[in-house]
């Protein structure tokens, strides 16, 4: 079974782990107003997305596809938690541009 993990290098770099990572990183390269525009799209999807719903609305679709969180927002499960990071990571962006 570990042979097949193996043969499947693609996938092992769209882990979650590796997306926030990607996401912080081309976070750094946006000013202020990019930022918040980030920030407000992310709460956006917080407030109106369900990921335990198999409905989207074609406003978070959106958003997900301009994100490039369609993919990683499939499983309910780790969907809350990447949004959540996302959110994080982009607060604090937010902040230090504001100092």
């Amino acid at each position: 079974m570990n042979s097949l993990l193996k043969n499947t290098p693609a996938a092992a770099t769209e882990t979650p782990e590796n997306f926030v990572l990607e996401f912080e990183k081309n976070l750094m390269a946006k000013g202020l107003i990019e930022a918040e525009l980030t920030m407000t799209k992310l709460k956006y999807l917080g407030l109106n997305f369900d990921p335990f719903h198999n409905e989207v609305t074609s406003e978070c679709q959106q958003i997900m596809e301009n994100l490039g969180l369609t993919e990683h927002l499939k499983n309910p499960y780790l969907a809350t938690n990447i949004l959540l990071r996302l959110l994080d990571k982009t607060e604090e962006r937010v902040n230090n541009l504001k100092q």
